[in-house]
């Protein structure tokens, strides 16, 4: 009797007994793994704040050195004037004009003569350009148009009034400047108008090529004008051109 119940008494002594002791010790191994995994997280969680704080550290002082080294350009709208001085025998028609005002307005102090000597027109800008006077030259053929700003009127005139082609406009400054000293780089005598709308009042900047005191001479040029070579220079085609007025106001004489 004692023989046939031993099996029996086998699987009650494991279901009572051991299974329980089993299940307990899975429960207690199975809470430790869930805190070092807790464990785990806020490591990782703290070690991933640490390096994201390192980085935006690294970011800003690589931030503030490249601000620090960084100088922006200045764009100076105005007069551009060579500072050494110049002999006769160094000047051609590019170095004049590279070095020639940048800018004109609608109406402007000074003047504007007419030359057809070439030694003529270049002792005269000679003259202006080291003695810090503004001015602007262009020759159209075998005429040389120059702008002296200490030029006074001829006769008893109260103004001045030449044309000019315009070729681009814009309402900011910077976008004329650009092209325009490129244009010059390759020969032609381009300058940035500062003008204002009419209605509005606002001010706008415009490129204008030349300066013409005969209208049918302006539109002669302006139907010539090499539009290939403006494209070349500058990247930008023209889209439409027109001439227009610039007034000079000359300058009193004692």
């Amino acid at each position: 009797m004692a023989k046939n119940n031993s099996p029996w008494f086998s699987v009650i002594l494991i279901l009572v007994f051991i299974l329980p002791l089993i299940t307990f010790a899975l429960t207690t191994y199975t809470i430790y793994l869930k805190n070092q995994m807790k464990n785990l997280e806020l490591k990782i969680e703290e070690l991933d704040n640490n390096q994201l704080n390192t980085l935006n550290e690294v970011e800003s002082a690589s931030q503030s050195a490249v601000l620090e080294d960084l100088v922006l350009p200045q764009i100076e709208i105005g007069n551009t004037m060579a500072r050494a001085s110049y002999t006769i025998q160094e000047l051609d028609y590019q170095v004049l004009l590279n070095n020639s005002v940048t800018m004109l307005k609608p109406y402007n102090e000074g003047a504007v003569k007419v030359f057809y000597d070439q030694r003529e027109v270049f002792e005269e800008a000679l003259y202006a350009l080291n003695n810090d006077i503004p001015y602007f030259v262009f020759q159209n053929r075998d005429k040389y148009y120059l702008y002296r700003s200490d030029y006074s009127l001829e006769g008893e005139a109260e103004e001045q009034y030449l044309f000019s082609i315009q070729i681009y406009l814009y309402t900011t400054p910077a976008p004329a400047m650009f092209p325009t000293m490129a244009l010059r780089q390759g020969g032609i005598p381009a300058f940035v108008f500062n003008g204002k709308f009419q209605q509005s009042n606002e001010d706008y900047w415009a490129i204008l090529v030349g300066l013409f005191d005969d209208y049918n001479e302006a539109q002669t040029y302006l139907k010539n004008m090499d539009e290939e070579l403006v494209f070349e220079l500058t990247g930008l085609s023209i889209a439409d051109r027109f001439t227009k007025g610039i007034y000079f106001t000359g300058v009193e004489t004692e």
